[in-house]
């Protein structure tokens, strides 16, 4: 019997693949990145002489005056030349994912191509077509159709979007072509790019972050990607975007730091305050590149990192950062990590390294649930344990605000999929994510608090937004930190900021949390710095608690103060260890010393 089943053509006829090479791309960038740093360096100086000792009169005012708009014209150029410099940046970006598509779909089609092939073969083979051989054939030709017609569609998308990524490119060189357009305030801002931050939610429009969502949805891709090109630092800085739009801004102007200061560095024409950005931009860096090569301990697949803040000259150089690792805006658990005194751009790679070690704990220890794991160093940590600031509030009480206000970002960007979120916060970070939770009411879904000086605001751990079944406490005995805070019935000690959260009053879950290397007094050092290190009681119960599972961790009994004498821990004389379960997979993994 005849057959007749109708095979679908192979489609498209060609993948093509975009024109252009992100390499040379960047090098351009570099290249306009350095120029843009000359023209800067030139304002600059023409800053620095203008005045010139014993020279009065009608010529020396003339000279002033030319000085001063010449200044003020390279400055002008300077920040058109970097804009530019940007669109190139965001274009090599975009350029890399254009061809990362284009060879996921020469494999799909090659992929559908053997399909029909085989699909061929078995028709040409078959001798006794059966209407049951027949049904099966046909239904391998639609799937096969339909998954051409799909590879059809995605192309014609990949086409576009390589379209629209060189028109946006070409308006950003147009937009500054004459020298009236280099030297406007708008130079190098394509006009689409300026139209969409009209439009109502805009960020730095005064919008909330569920408005700033609403706005993003509401753009179309091609300006999109205008905005993140063309206004990278308010879009790397907006709560309710989406954090993967936060990190192709955040990593442009991280691109932008690194040649602009980097060529002034190697001129000599750099100022002491730049230096500290430069070396804060090569920290971030840095931690970027630790976190994109860090591999998932259960899938080995990369997750990837993220720049989600990106302010590297705030606070008097110490700067604001926020580094993740994993995808915040999938992930099913989620720990914010805010750290305490001391803390500055300088300690970024550090950190980034225990948010891996967190991200580990939780996967190995966790119920397989997908993790994303982020520092956050978003406010104005004091200077050092002496500084005036450490024993007061007003840094942790600012710092809450701008903690909740993040989280509150964080969850606007993802309404329909919310993740477990967990807040963890060390040292003075713990009593300024007290406040947030006590003040700021943070939502969060679990509090955990690490070597506390106190809980700043609350009394007790009902005082919290997450309740106080939720919050936990780890502080190990040898933590000279962590008994500062008040846990007498007249608080004796009471050095610290507010209620010490491992206290019987306080009501908090406490749980083991000592080193296995500890000594036989209190310190600084090793007892305050080590809870989130490797094969550490602590570190294995906090990734229980990211992972949901705070139920499960290993119970402390928690320190009180009785009466009649000074203030007793019932872990000091207990034997810790470092065979909790799952985390002795990870010794030879250590991220930090």
């Amino acid at each position: 019997m005849s057959v007749v089943i109708e095979v679908p053509p192979s489609q498209p006829e060609t993948v093509v693949k975009p024109e252009g090479n992100p390499a040379g791309a960047d090098t351009l960038a570099e290249r306009l990145y350095t120029a843009a740093g000359r023209y800067e360096e030139f304002s600059d100086e023409t800053a620095q002489i203008q005045w010139i000792g014993g020279w009065y009169g009608d010529a020396a005012d003339a000279y002033r005056e030319a000085t001063t708009e010449a200044g003020g014209e390279h400055a002008s150029m300077a920040t058109t030349v970097q804009r530019v410099a940007r669109a190139v940046t965001a274009y090599a970006d975009t350029l890399r994912d254009l061809l990362r598509t284009y060879e996921e779909q020469v494999d799909r089609k090659e992929a559908l191509d053997g399909r029909r092939t085989a699909l061929i073969a078995d028709i040409n083979a078959t001798a006794e077509a059966t209407p049951e051989v027949v049904a099966a054939l046909r239904e391998r030709a639609t799937e096969l159709r339909g998954d051409y017609a799909e590879l059809v569609t995605d192309h014609d998308d990949l086409q576009r979007r390589v379209r629209e990524a060189e028109t946006l490119l070409r308006q950003a060189f147009e937009a500054a072509t004459s020298l009236d357009e280099a030297l406007s305030a708008d130079g190098g801002v394509p006009q689409s790019a300026q139209n969409a931050m009209d439009k109502p939610g805009a960020p730095g429009s005064g919008a909330t972050p569920e408005q700033v969502r609403d706005w993003w949805d509401g753009l179309t891709e091609a300006e999109r990607e205008a905005v993140v090109t063309a206004y990278p630092e308010r879009i790397g800085a907006a709560d309710g975007l989406p954090a993967a739009v936060r990190d192709d801004a955040n990593r442009v102007v991280l691109d932008d730091d690194l040649a602009t200061l980097g060529s002034k560095a190697e001129d000599g024409t750099i100022s002491p305050a730049e230096e500290r950005v430069l070396a804060n931009a090569e920290q971030a860096r840095q931690a970027l590149e630790d976190a994109d090569a860090f591999e998932d301990p259960i899938t080995g697949e990369r997750p990837g990192g993220l720049l989600h803040l990106y302010d590297p000259g705030a606070f008097d150089g110490d700067g604001r950062v926020a580094i993740g690792v994993g995808d915040l805006d999938t992930a099913d658990d989620v720990a914010v990590f805010t750290p305490g005194i001391t803390t500055t751009m300088g300690d970024t790679t550090s950190y980034t390294g225990q948010m891996i070690n967190l991200y580990e704990s939780t996967r190995y220890n966790g119920d397989g649930s997908s993790v994303a794991t982020l520092f956050w160093l978003g406010y104005d940590a004091p200077d050092a344990f002496y500084d005036p600031a450490t024993a007061t509030e007003g840094r942790a009480e600012d710092g809450g605000r701008r903690l909740a206000d993040m989280v509150d970002g964080l969850r606007a960007s993802r309404p329909d999929d919310p993740a477990h979120l967990t807040a963890i916060g060390h040292s003075y970070g713990s009593t300024t994510t007290s406040y947030a939770a006590g003040d700021f009411d943070l939502a969060a879904d679990d509090v955990v608090l690490i070597g506390s000086p106190g809980a700043g605001p609350a009394g007790n751990a009902g005082d919290f937004s997450v309740g106080a079944d939720n919050v936990y406490v780890g502080r190990d005995s040898r933590d000279i930190v962590a008994v500062l805070g008040d846990e007498g019935w007249i608080g004796k000690g009471g050095l610290g900021l507010g209620t010490d959260p491992s206290s019987d009053d306080f009501g908090a879950t406490r749980f083991e949390a000592e080193d296995v290397d500890r000594g036989p007094i209190r310190n600084w050092d090793d007892a305050h710095g080590s809870y989130l290190h490797h094969d550490s009681e602590s570190l294995y119960n906090i990734g229980l608690i990211v992972d949901g599972h705070g139920d499960q961790v290993n119970v402390a009994e928690h320190s009180y103060d009785p009466w009649y004498d000074v203030a007793r821990d019932p872990e000091w004389d207990r034997d810790p260890s470092s065979d909790v379960p799952g985390e002795s997979q990870t010794r030879d993994r250590r991220m930090v010393p």
